[in-house]
């Protein structure tokens, strides 16, 4: 008699277990659509400020200074000279092809003096041994062995880790132009450096006249055909007017801000002409 009120007491527990859980499901989907009509309880909004986003300017990137010491006359030139041509396609560099006179053909010479005195110089300033070519000088830092894209690469890399800051440069008038450090930066007190304008020419394609490359059609870019002291920037001065020289034969000139004491290229920009 026990056992049958114990088993009457479980199934009527049970049942209504079923009972409300059947009536919560009803509930449910009687209530849904009231809700999704938007007829349910309502819920008091709470209003959420706008979130202000302010524009920060991008800052100007990092020029890649990019010097090619080359010759005509030199055996591993010609693939330096195409591997050049397509560095200065690049974003932010600023390619400038110097050639040396101690090593060129004697008819069509592109070659220049004073090429050699500034190779010599960076030889001196960064210990680098004896000149050669074909030589890439790169920031004003960084040596690589021209026509191999295995160093060059490797350099560049590097070369993007060193910093300098963006010239920017206005033509004011014929041949007058103004050249503006960035707000934030400034030539310190005691650095002794010297500003170089570097004219360049528009591309030469020329059959070599002699020479082991004696025959070849090669282009050559960015040849600097003269190099103007233009002084000393005085210590905190934001800008200062030039006058380059520029010809009709010459593409553009670049501005090249260097610490003389070390060879470091400290802020650089570049004009070309329309």
């Amino acid at each position: 008699m026990r056992g049958s009120v114990r088993i009457h007491s479980v199934l009527k527990i049970r049942m209504s277990i079923r009972i409300v859980t059947w009536a919560a499901v009803l509930l449910a989907v009687v209530c849904a659509p009231a809700y999704a009509a938007g007829n349910g309880p309502k819920v008091p909004s709470v209003p959420v400020a706008p979130v202000e986003q302010t524009a920060v300017p991008a800052a100007p990137a990092t020029p890649i200074v990019v010097e090619l010491f080359s010759s005509q006359a030199c055996t591993f030139c010609p693939q330096a000279d195409k591997l050049f041509g397509d560095l200065i396609k690049q974003p932010n560099v600023i390619g400038l092809a110097c050639h040396v006179d101690y090593f060129d053909v004697h008819r069509g010479a592109l070659s220049h003096p004073f090429c050699t005195e500034r190779q010599t110089w960076y030889e001196e300033q960064l210990h680098l041994g004896p000149n050669y070519t074909p030589q890439l000088i790169m920031q004003g830092q960084i040596d690589a062995i021209g026509y191999k894209a295995d160093v060059v690469d490797a350099a560049m890399k590097e070369a993007h880790e060193t910093v300098i800051a963006p010239l920017k440069i206005e033509s004011t008038q014929a041949d007058a132009f103004t050249l503006t450090l960035p707000a934030d930066w400034k030539v310190e007190q005691g650095t002794d450096t010297s500003l170089w304008l570097m004219l360049y020419d528009k591309p030469h394609e020329v059959k070599v006249a002699g020479g082991a490359n004696r025959g070849q059609d090669v282009t050559y870019y960015n040849i600097v055909s003269a190099m103007k002291d233009a002084g000393t920037w005085p210590a905190g001065q934001p800008a200062m007017s030039v006058t380059p020289g520029l010809a009709a034969a010459h593409q553009g000139f670049v501005a090249l801000l260097q610490n003389k004491t070390t060879g470091k290229i400290l802020a650089a920009g570049k004009y070309e002409t329309k």
